[in-house]
């Protein structure tokens, strides 16, 4: 199910999601509330995590890509909500260019993994992720097989996949070619219509081919 609207909208009214795996913005303000707070990042986030972590299931799991220039400011507010279980890391094997002209490249991502409740994990990788793909097709886009890693390690086949702020859809392709149940939420038309073809592909691969494990 995809939503085209501000996520603050539609998450009230969402139950039962066994998982979120998401890219949230950064610097990003809201029509709810144009004004910043000290020490926020973007004003969405303050708002969304408590009607993320109300939409779950007792036992849920969160995933959130993070950049380290707002790594402190997201940690304490993340750890409000959900009980910090890791800080995964995304080596990209490349650059993604320097924060100023007096800084090293930077060329890793982290995830912060927290859960509600007492969820188990289903299946155990490494806290450094690599992947097999070559670059996406979008500026920010995450691999597919990065993020279906994070689903595998925390749900079953036939569990819902909650992304938030749904960009091109990438959670949304690794939910379906997974076996999972997918809502996903995003603010931008563009970016609805892209991440609905890809989903749309995937699930045509989904019923011709038996679903990875």
């Amino acid at each position: 199910t995809l939503f085209h609207s501000d996520c603050l909208s539609i998450l009230p009214h969402l139950s039962g999601v066994d998982a979120v795996v998401t890219d949230p913005p950064y610097g990003t303000r809201t029509n709810q509330r144009d004004e910043w707070m000290a020490g926020e990042f973007g004003n969405v986030m303050p708002m969304a995590l408590p009607l993320i972590r109300k939409a779950m299931v007792s036992d849920g799991a969160f995933y959130c890509f993070t950049s380290w220039t707002h790594m402190a400011d997201w940690l304490m507010r993340y750890q409000t909500y959900f009980k910090l279980q890791n800080i995964i890391v995304w080596d990209k094997q490349r650059h993604s260019g320097c924060w100023t002209a007096n800084s090293w490249q930077f060329t890793w991502e982290g995830v912060f993994f927290g859960i509600k409740g007492s969820r188990k994990t289903r299946e155990y990788f490494p806290d450094l992720l690599r992947s097999d793909e070559p670059n996406g097709e979008l500026p920010m886009q995450k691999p597919v097989d990065v993020c279906g890693k994070l689903i595998r390690a925390s749900t079953d086949s036939g569990n819902t996949i909650l992304d938030p702020f749904m960009g091109s859809g990438t959670t949304g392709v690794a939910a379906v070619r997974l076996g999972r149940k997918f809502i996903g939420i995003e603010i931008d038309e563009g970016y609805c219509a892209i991440a609905a073809r890809r989903i749309q592909e995937a699930e045509q691969a989904f019923a011709l081919f038996e679903p990875a494990k």
